[in-house]
């Protein structure tokens, strides 16, 4: 049985970059060559599919990574119910199947673990800001937050969730409120992520 975090890596794989189209990064060692890469993505995070189930189609080089361009073969099964067909699970190696929607809800928590750290980031620029300045950013928007904060309190530019929506922000000189709304990407519901602060 695959551990949740591979199952998470694989999915993340399949979903974010395509479901016949994969690019990967390694770490150049020489020169990598297509069995080598057929090799790694065929037993990326302990799955391990058929050899012929991997197409390499192109290698490109950058300075101490590779970039691997490939074509992964996989099957979906599929059920029917009251809204029509969904997907249901997905073969993770030689007739192992998996859970979509677990693999969805494991996926959904590790990025929301993410936007909480991501989030608790900038509080933490805001906060050395505030104690600088005297006051929070004042803005309603993100943008303006963030053209403060970096590069002096915070070295990252961060404004986009791993949902790919924009963070949001509410300021005053004594308040402010962060947010990502969440896996379902509409604000105000159960699913928003939220750090909310006041000076003390």
């Amino acid at each position: 049985m695959f551990t949740r975090r591979n199952l998470i890596l694989f999915f993340f794989v399949l979903l974010t970059l395509g479901l016949t189209l994969i690019t990967i990064q390694v770490r150049a060692a020489g020169d990598l060559t297509p069995k080598e890469a057929r090799k790694l993505i065929a037993t990326l995070a302990g799955i391990k599919l058929p050899s012929d189930a991997v197409r390499v189609k192109e290698i490109e080089t950058f300075g101490n990574s590779v970039t691997v361009t490939a074509q992964v073969e996989t099957a979906f099964r599929f059920v029917k119910g009251d809204k029509g067909w969904r997907v249901a699970e997905i073969r993770t190696g030689d007739r192992r199947w998996e859970d979509i929607d677990m693999l969805v809800r494991a996926l959904n928590a590790e990025k929301a673990a993410r936007v909480r750290a991501e989030l608790e980031t900038i509080a933490t620029a805001l906060e050395s800001y505030r104690r600088e300045r005297g006051f929070y950013v004042e803005s309603k928007s993100e943008a303006v937050l963030i053209d403060h904060l970096h590069p002096r309190y915070l070295p990252t530019v961060i404004r986009v969730d791993p949902w790919h929506q924009p963070y949001e922000y509410e300021g005053t000189r004594t308040t402010f409120l962060l947010r990502s709304a969440g896996p379902d990407g509409e604000p105000n519901t159960s699913a928003d992520i939220l750090v909310r602060k006041a000076a003390r």
